[in-house]
């Protein structure tokens, strides 16, 4: 029989009797048989015979090793009872290690929405010993106290205890003080007063230490007392109890526990990991003597449920990779972190489809490296140098993302009447700057974004979505009477018949080839046209021979491009346009820009329509060259794709150095601006920031401060991204959106928040929140979609002969991979890191080992980090 049979079979015959269950505990022994608890206000009466002979009627044949039949009156003095369970998941290493490796239902603490109820625990622990364990305990606590953290630190070694000599705190440790005689007080139903058990670490900050004990006879004969197969089997458990103790009894309640577990697989750290730990934090150095311990620990900690019981929630792993060498040579280095990596990847690969509806864990993010540091080996105790803390300042960064921030408490406001409008309101416009609405009260202003705005500046530059066609709308219509239009993107044509499409273009070449003209003379004559077509008053008349044919007011494409083929057949039309164009110049009352933009997809996407592109921006880019000093007012603007460039030659090309800018957003505030300008468009929002004391100055000002950018966007979506390496919900969007060259478009970021504000919308009628208008956890869950809007502009707008390399790349399925996966691409790999699809992960530039493709495409491609399944 098993355990739910028999507790099936116990309840029947107590019903059979009419006597009421008040508890029933079954539970299998250590060695064999069964421990049986119930209670009854029904055995009210009864001889011990009689309870057992209804109890266990049918029974007869199984093993009890242990059976208490009680009234709740004597329970009360019957003591501990064994808990009721099939001790399944019992956090003991023998239970532990023989869990199958495959969970299901993972979620760490860092899935939640909500934050953890304080404290945090977090375990360190290291399966072999020399790696530096307690030593990154130590820091990480002095760290965390240093930023006003309220920290506590246990020594969990009790066979090997240091932790208070680590702090130089070990002689201020007195006889049946720490944490033994704390448990031991606990488990005999004493209630300690836990202050006199603990150490002050330090006289500034709260960092407090509960060593193990005084290490003398008397200790180790208390350590005999410690069962911890008992506590674990009975619902009286020391352990819990003392985590309770520290979230209730004491006056300094800790915002984290860090526990200090001994080396190897010894009966205590089973529970410090597998029960009490919200963080597991492992250490450990890539020598393959850790590897299959380690990889055993990994699998039995990811199929753990914490002492957490309510929310299920699995110990979350985090690794240190500890000490790596000390080489001068970096490929040393980099062969112990990618192994570790790897390894972590393996380890981790069964969250693949655990954690389908989650964002995928990336190894690197979850790992921290530690040089090997002579000062800190030969230390007698921790340092008080903060040059040595920085370390580990990423491991203190891992358990901080728990712990609310200043802000966050100072920004805490009531969305419960507010959000639902607010989400309404919010309108991202996340397409092509073409039609975005509202634009000139949304566009923002950078510095470089105002150097390419000035009309001495001639070429502006920059990939797809860094705001080129933004610049071409601002100049449009911000000052209409300052620009003709001589090439726009289509959906501004806005009834400029002069403007051609790729059909048109064909046409073009067609008559320059017959007519044995230059795509210069076509620009020059293109150019007049628009002037004399968008001149308003008396227009500069052109040369006689011109005149006849412009004088043609044309409505449809198919005329202009008549009207152009007919003024390629008059002989030196290219003078005759050149004078044309100076007397527009000279005619002009006011400086004005020659707008060109849409040069990028204009001409069309196929080789031939690309090879034409060429020719084309070649002789525009060489009339400009050649014009100088001609114009006076007449200022070209040309919008170009910036790989567009780089693969163009003509004469002069050096004219531009100088007289160029490439669009970029390097300053995180200034891409963040993008999204908070179009935030701000909804009434609703502006009414919640002025609510808040800081939000009374910010709509002051036309220009929001970096500083406001960020009080804005915490308001918007909160400050911390708990999972993962990133503090900040703003260093997660800003990594996840960079292409492999570390670069970034708005575009991108306007695209997750619409995906976003969606998913928000539909999570918030099954599982409200109320702390942020769209809450961290909506950024994870859409990046996908974003990812693959990504990928298809990336290859179906711009850089078609990619495709079939994409297609490679889903077949090699998992990201880093190997060069040699790749052999046959070479052209088509030296594109796809030029335009950012792709990454150098390990090797030189001229010997690369290995590719990565960046969080931006990865999913897009339909590939997984290494490691996943």
């Amino acid at each position: 029989m098993n355990y739910l049979t028999i507790r099936e079979h116990i309840q029947k015959n107590m019903i059979k009797a009419t006597l009421e269950v008040a508890d029933l505990r079954v539970q299998p022994d250590s060695f064999s048989g069964w421990r049986i608890a119930i209670v009854s206000s029904d055995f009210e009466g009864k001889s011990h015979e009689e309870r057992k002979k209804i109890a266990l009627d049918g029974l007869e044949n199984l093993t009890v090793q242990w059976l208490d039949m009680l009234t709740p009156e004597e329970q009360e003095w019957a003591g501990s009872l064994p808990i009721d369970s099939s001790l399944d998941d019992l956090p003991l290493w023998p239970e532990a290690l023989a869990r199958p490796s495959n969970p299901e239902n993972i979620l760490f603490p860092s899935d939640l929405d909500e934050d953890l109820e304080r404290p945090i625990v977090a375990t360190f622990y290291s399966l072999r010993g020399g790696v530096g364990r307690s030593t990154a305990l130590a820091y990480t606590a002095q760290i965390l106290a240093s930023r006003g953290k309220r920290i506590f630190c246990i020594d969990m070694d009790l066979e090997a205890p240091g932790l208070a000599a680590l702090f130089g705190k070990e002689d201020e440790i007195k006889e049946n003080q720490g944490l033994v005689s704390l448990l031991l007080s606990l488990d005999q139903g004493e209630r300690p007063d836990i202050r006199h058990h603990i150490l002050k670490v330090s006289e500034t900050d709260e960092l407090y230490c509960l060593p193990a004990g005084l290490p003398n006879a008397n200790y180790a004969r208390l350590l005999n007392f410690i069962d911890l197969d008992a506590w674990y089997r009975e619902d009286k458990n020391p352990l819990r109890e003392l985590i309770q103790l520290l979230s209730s009894d004491v006056t300094f309640k800790p915002d984290v526990i860090l526990l200090d577990a001994r080396t190897g697989i010894t009966p205590l750290n089973g529970p410090l990991l597998f029960d009490l730990a919200d963080l597991a934090i492992i250490v450990f150095f890539p020598h393959p003597q850790s590897q299959r311990g380690t990889e055993a620990l990994i699998h039995a900690l990811l199929a753990a449920k914490s002492r957490r019981t309510e929310q299920r929630l699995t110990p979350e792993p985090r690794f240190i990779v500890s000490p790596v060498p000390a080489s001068k040579a970096p490929e040393v280095i980099e062969r112990y972190q990618h192994r570790a990596i790897e390894w972590i990847g393996d380890w981790l690969s069964v969250l693949g489809e655990r954690r389908s509806a989650l964002e995928p864990i990336q190894e690197t993010d979850i790992t921290h490296f530690v040089p090997y540091r002579e000062e800190i080996a030969t230390s007698d105790q921790i340092l008080s140098s903060r040059e040595t803390w920085r370390d580990y300042e990423a491991v203190a960064e891992w358990l901080e993302r728990f712990l609310p921030t200043d802000n966050e408490q100072r920004l805490n406001v009531n969305l419960s009447d507010t959000k639902e409008k607010i989400l309404e309101e919010l309108n991202f416009s996340a397409g092509t700057a073409e039609y975005q609405e509202r634009f000139l009260e949304t566009f923002v202003e950078t510095d470089l974004v105002n150097v390419a705005l000035r009309p001495q500046i001639p070429l502006v530059l920059g990939r797809k979505g860094t705001g080129k066609t933004a610049i071409f709308r601002r100049l449009l219509e911000g000052s209409p009477s300052n620009s003709f239009v001589v090439l726009s993107p289509s959906p501004l044509k806005g009834g400029r018949a002069w403007l051609i499409s790729p059909e048109g273009f064909k046409a073009v070449e067609k008559a320059l080839q017959e007519t044995k003209k230059s795509w210069r003379e076509f620009w020059l004559l293109q150019t007049c046209l628009a002037c004399y077509w968008s001149w308003q008053g008396n227009r500069p008349q052109p040369n006689a021979r011109l005149i006849a044919i412009a004088e043609i007011a044309p409505t449809t494409e198919l005329e202009v491009i008549h009207c152009i083929q007919s003024l390629l057949h008059i002989d030196s039309v290219g003078l005759l346009a050149r004078d044309w164009l100076v007397h527009f110049d000279r005619d002009t009352p006011s400086e004005k820009l020659l707008l060109l933009d849409g040069l990028d997809t204009g001409f069309g996407n196929t080789s031939l329509d690309r090879e034409r592109r060429i020719r084309a921006i070649e002789g525009l880019l060489s009339l400009i060259t050649d014009l100088g000093d001609d114009l006076q007012k007449l200022k070209f603007k040309v919008l170009l794709r910036e790989d567009i460039w780089r693969g163009l030659s003509f004469d002069n090309k050096s004219h531009f150095f100088g007289r160029s800018v490439t669009l970029a957003w390097p300053n995180k505030a200034d891409f963040f601006r993008v999204l908070i300008e179009q935030v701000f468009q909804s009434k609703g929002f502006q009414s919640l920031v002025k609510s808040t004391e800081e939000g009374r100055l910010l709509l002051s000002n036309d220009h929001l401060s970096d500083t406001q950018v960020i009080e804005s966007w915490n308001l918007l979506v909160g400050e911390r991204m708990k999972g993962g390496k990133s503090a900040f919900t703003r260093n997660w969007v800003w990594n996840r959106l960079a292409d492999g060259g570390k670069n970034h478009n708005p575009r991108t970021l306007l695209q997750l928040f619409v995906q976003a504000k969606d998913w928000e919308n539909r999570e918030q009628k099954q599982n409200p929140y109320w702390k942020t208008i769209i809450r961290p956890r909506a950024l994870t869950a859409s990046l996908e979609k974003v990812s693959m809007e990504a990928l298809n502009a990336l290859i179906q707008e711009e850089f078609s002969e990619l495709q079939d390399l994409i297609d490679a790349l889903r077949t090699i399925g998992r990201s880093p991979f190997k060069a040699t996966e790749v052999t046959g691409f070479e052209e088509e790999l030296g594109l796809a890191r030029e335009v950012g699809l792709l990454s150098v992960y390990e090797g030189t530039e001229k010997e690369i080992e290995r590719y990565k493709v960046p969080d931006l495409y990865l999913s897009g491609i339909g590939m997984t980090r290494m490691g996943q399944a």
